[in-house]
């Protein structure tokens, strides 16, 4: 089994051409009632929304302590197919699958460093310690090259989850015209990122970003386009990516839906 880690959470499947679907998703499948079963853009600093406002007035757990989900908390919000008609789930980390910490340290060693954050989004994460983690992959049920999604979900300190953001609200500027890869000593160090791109986008949790890049394999390898969308809902992010090489890519919408109504 591949570790989902900066080896590189993408998986790519070929029938007679190459689909680039979402995270390696023949690493783990959801079990039981799981196995049956945008276009908003990003920019930074989105305002509080009103149900934000409204938890933290009346003092959630993460709001007045400033603690992250348990890994069981965090899995109970994670999609079932159930949530997401349509689509098959499959879980990479969380939900019983192994929890990769490790990961952080090659995030750290990306180079140049003022882009760190931008490729630990590209990868489901951040530079920073975590108290849970999710990563899904999640297709279409009908159709392998049709929608899908890599969804990321992962709780932090509050101050932890706010300081990701801002992080990578300030790194996006900074590497649109940049290659960023881990250390050659390092896993995953022939996965890159360049061009990316923000796009402005609101109505999500208490903080959005989303951006467009092209993700490269080996470099002058292939480059495949990859849209993110980042949100911060207290304590915790959800990451959306969604990745073709024929088209330019789109996350959909129903399942971005989905997982905000789980976490609100």
């Amino acid at each position: 089994m591949m570790n989902a880690s900066a080896v590189g959470r993408r998986g790519v499947a070929a029938a007679g051409v190459v689909s680039v679907l979402a995270l390696t998703g023949a690493c783990g499948t959801d079990s039981g009632d799981d196995a049956e079963g945008r276009k908003h853009s990003a920019t930074a600093g989105a305002a509080p929304s009103a149900s934000s406002a409204s938890r933290q007035a009346s003092g959630s757990p993460a709001s007045t302590a400033g603690k992250g989900l348990s890994q069981k908390g965090l899995d109970r919000l994670a999609l079932t197919a159930q949530d997401v008609p349509g689509y098959t789930v499959n879980t990479v980390t969380g939900k019983g699958s192994p929890v990769n910490h490790d990961d952080l340290t090659t995030y750290r060693t990306v180079a140049p460093a003022p882009c760190r954050p931008v490729f630990a989004a590209a990868q489901l994460g951040s530079l920073h310690d975590f108290t849970a983690q999710v990563s899904q992959d999640i297709v279409s049920a009908s159709d392998d090259f049709g929608p899908h999604a890599s969804v990321g979900l992962t709780s932090y300190t509050l101050a932890d989850a706010r300081t990701v953001m801002t992080e990578l609200r300030a790194a996006l500027p900074k590497c649109a015209t940049t290659e960023m890869r881990p250390s050659a000593a390092h896993p995953g160090a022939g996965l890159g990122y360049s061009g990316t791109q923000p796009r402005s986008v609101s109505g999500y949790g208490d903080e959005t970003l989303a951006f467009d890049a092209t993700q490269i394999i080996n470099s002058g390898g292939p480059s495949i386009p990859i849209t993110i969308l980042v949100v911060r809902q207290d304590s915790t992010i959800a990451t959306f990516l969604s990745l073709n090489p024929f088209q330019p890519p789109t996350i959909p919408q129903d399942i971005v839906d989905a997982q905000m109504k789980k976490l609100a």
